[in-house]
């Protein structure tokens, strides 16, 4: 029995050419995904699609946590045969909590890097107003032509946390002669299950950053 419930909305597409280096390179923004599960029925992780020159180009999937703290749960991103990931930037929100406290905190579950340099940059903070919490991948570094999962552990909710919105940009760039850049943007929404939100671990500084 499926214990959160997923909605998901995007808006719209659109294309842009930006120059570089004297040359006009095609950058495509890609905001109208669409909804996928995973094949096997237990597992919660769902995806946004995104397809181009009428083949699937990346997904974006969130596997989401339950209102139980620590509550692990993972972000990852598939992306076809000839790009490479160039960022990534993740809002997690709690709509309808404006205002209490705690503010959701998440941590990233071990280091986030492979075997070989250059490693990732990644950093995870907070809006200016507190309510929502940010991961940032800057630069992917060695893992930037492989399939990505990033670990993560919510060790804060606010108390009254009953939606998790997932916010999500990331970059594509061709690496063949066609230079182009894919600008992937999507929204994933969870309806979290009854749990013990509001509870902080007792390691977790109450105004640590996100």
């Amino acid at each position: 029995m499926r214990r959160r419930a997923f909605l998901a909305s995007a808006l719209t597409a659109g294309t842009a050419l930006t120059p570089g280096c004297g040359v006009i390179h095609p950058r495509t923004e890609h905001s109208n995904p669409t909804e996928k599960t995973d094949e096997n029925p237990r597992d919660d992780i769902q995806y946004l699609a995104f397809r181009a020159d009428g083949s699937d180009l990346a997904d974006v999937g969130v596997t989401p946590p339950s209102l139980d703290v620590p509550s692990e749960f993972a972000t990852s991103i598939w992306h076809r045969d000839g790009t490479e990931l160039r960022s990534l930037t993740q809002r997690f929100a709690t709509p309808g909590t404006e205002g209490s406290r705690p503010w959701p905190t998440l941590a990233l579950e071990g280091p986030f890097m492979g075997d070989r340099e250059p490693h990732p940059s990644v950093s995870l903070s907070r809006t200016q107003d507190g309510t929502a919490a940010v991961l940032e991948v800057h630069e992917f570094g060695e893992l930037a032509d492989e399939t990505v999962t990033i670990n993560l552990i919510v060790t804060r909710w606010p108390e009254s946390a009953r939606t998790l919105v997932v916010e999500s940009t990331a970059e594509l760039a061709e690496t063949g002669p066609r230079e182009e850049t894919h600008v992937l943007e999507g929204r994933l929404e969870f309806a979290l299950a009854d749990g013990t939100g509001g509870e902080e671990r007792s390691d977790e500084p109450p105004q640590s950053p996100s």
